[in-house]
């Protein structure tokens, strides 16, 4: 039987407490392991609560039979199935298209210059219900109504009628969607929120929320009316999901006790080093320690990999074309749903028709996309246009659409960082859009890109190939010292500037 580490030991010693507590967990350092190791300490009754129905069917292989795994989606569906005679109101869902033709909103105009069709209004209509859903808020406000594609330059007297025009139809729809009567669903989102609404009461003496860094509102508030003991388990500096809702537990609770986890079973020292440093940029004081088993080294960005990498949905094609031109059969993490919808939207613009996408709302043609893209608010679609200009989207749809998605058949795994989180390989390269971001980036936006960076190079276990300027980049500390009040943190950030590629590279 495997035995506890030293750390392992201490958070089964909290745990015995029945106080709540926070683990604060360091990429692939056991959060698995070591909630099992809990648990067992323990006769009574606990719930297990994963990021998706993979995660908790693979932990109930490694969990007592006194801890029930599950998703807050299984737990919510449960309890409010009963309440519905099919469970298609709870489950399907509510696509613009669908819901433009069941409302047949006429083209409306918001301002002097903002006009939506039919399709864009009921896109925007459902965006402002699932921010909603997502939130713990019990009732529907301007602050739901999202700000994407065309809206990221509406202001004013605009913004404010297409919030209110928003916020009324929201509410309406939602109304709709709990009517038991009513054949219009709510989707997974919708009666996750009913439940929340609800006040549901857990029925186990503790709960583990695993990947506590990336929860919502919603289950958050959930969670916080429990008389049950919560134990928040995650890693504050791999949350890369806040564009889409997700909360950091691991900051915003209080009054928890805390312990963390910081030996990586995954890879070895040097890569555990260049995490650390990482980390030391976002401003952790603990490092990272590599596992000793593990023989693992960084190489230089030319060195093939089992799998690559890349920041944006752009560069994960460019890295398709550039496997398909050397003969290698490419497989893309999540499938090629996402890339050929943006893709089919390039023809629909170009077509002058309205696109489904989010990147893409609201606007008209091509020619808009492509002006807004060279805008600062356009900066996030601008690598996509830029390389639609470069290739066209005849040569890229073929290219994408060839991609296998088998990965054991395939030559080489492609991957943006956000859909790569939680898994791992021996060999990982990352591109270069990593550095992408502007160079006058916020502190927020700086230490959002550098979470993602730590993310990426996390996965790897035995080989990590990298740009040395890319990882001297993200090992800096000059742009987090610019914001410190410390008189000694500009020199910290000098001294600990160069070497570090040059000690790392090669081991």
């Amino acid at each position: 039987m495997v035995q506890p580490t030293d750390e392992q030991e201490r958070a089964v010693e909290k745990f015995r407490t029945r106080r709540p507590l926070k683990i604060a967990a360091f990429a692939g350092t056991g959060k698995t392991s070591t909630l099992s190791f809990m648990a067992r300490s323990r006769r009574s009754s606990g719930l297990y609560l994963a990021f998706n129905k993979a995660i908790a069917t693979e932990a109930k292989e490694k969990f007592p039979r006194t801890v029930d795994c599950r998703t807050t989606h299984s737990l919510a569906y449960r309890s409010v199935v009963s309440s519905y005679s099919s469970g298609d109101k709870l489950s399907k869902t509510l696509y613009a298209p669908q819901f433009a033709a069941i409302e047949r909103y006429p083209p409306r105009r918001f301002g002097q210059k903002l006009r939506l069709t039919g399709v864009q209004q009921a896109h925007l209509v459902l965006g402002t219900i699932k921010r909603f859903c997502q939130s713990a808020d019990p009732d529907i406000v301007d602050a739901h109504v999202p700000r994407y594609g065309r809206l990221l330059s509406v202001s004013g007297t605009t913004l404010g009628e297409v919030r209110a025009w928003s916020v009324a139809q929201a509410t309406a729809l939602w109304r709709r969607m709990k009517d038991r009567n009513d054949e219009l669903p709510m989707g997974h989102d919708g009666y996750l929120k009913l439940w929340a609404l609800s006040g549901p009461r857990l029925n186990a003496e503790y709960v583990l929320l695993d990947e506590a860094q990336d929860t919502n509102q919603v289950v958050l508030g959930v969670l916080q009316r429990q008389n049950s003991q919560i134990v928040y388990v995650g890693d504050k500096h791999q949350q890369i999901y806040e564009w889409r809702g997700a909360v950091n537990a691991m900051e915003q609770v209080a009054g928890c006790d805390e312990t963390s986890l910081t030996r990586s079973f995954r890879f070895g020292e040097p890569i555990a080093e260049a995490a650390s440093r990482v980390l030391g940029r976002l401003g952790e004081s603990q490092r990272l320690r590599g596992n000793p088993m593990v023989r693992s080294s960084i190489k230089d960005a030319l060195t093939p990999t089992r799998a690559v990498l890349a920041r944006t949905n752009a560069n994960v094609i460019v890295e398709v074309l550039e496997a398909v031109r050397a003969g290698r059969k490419p497989c893309i993490v999540g499938g090629t749903g996402e890339l050929t919808r943006l893709l089919s939207d390039v023809y629909e613009l170009k077509d002058e028709k309205p696109a489904s996408s989010p990147e893409f709302f609201g606007f008209a043609s091509w020619r808009e996309v492509v002006a807004f893209a060279d805008s600062e608010e356009g900066e996030s679609i601008k690598s996509f246009v830029q390389l639609v200009e470069q290739h066209g989207e005849n040569k890229l749809w073929p290219a994408v659409k060839g991609a296998h998605e088998d990965e054991k058949s395939a030559d080489v795994v492609l991957s943006t960082a956000h859909k790569a989180k939680g898994r791992e390989w021996d060999s990982v390269r990352l591109t270069g859009d990593f550095a992408s971001s502007r160079a006058d980036a916020d502190p927020a936006e700086d230490q959002a890109e550098t979470r993602l960076f730590y993310v990426a190079m996390t996965r790897a276990k035995s080989v990590l190939a990298v740009d040395p300027t890319l990882l001297t980049h993200f090992t800096t500390e000059a742009r987090t010292a610019r914001t410190s009040s410390s008189s000694g943190g500009a020199s910290r950030a000098v001294e600990k500037k160069a070497p570090l590629w040059k000690r790392l590279i090669g081991r």
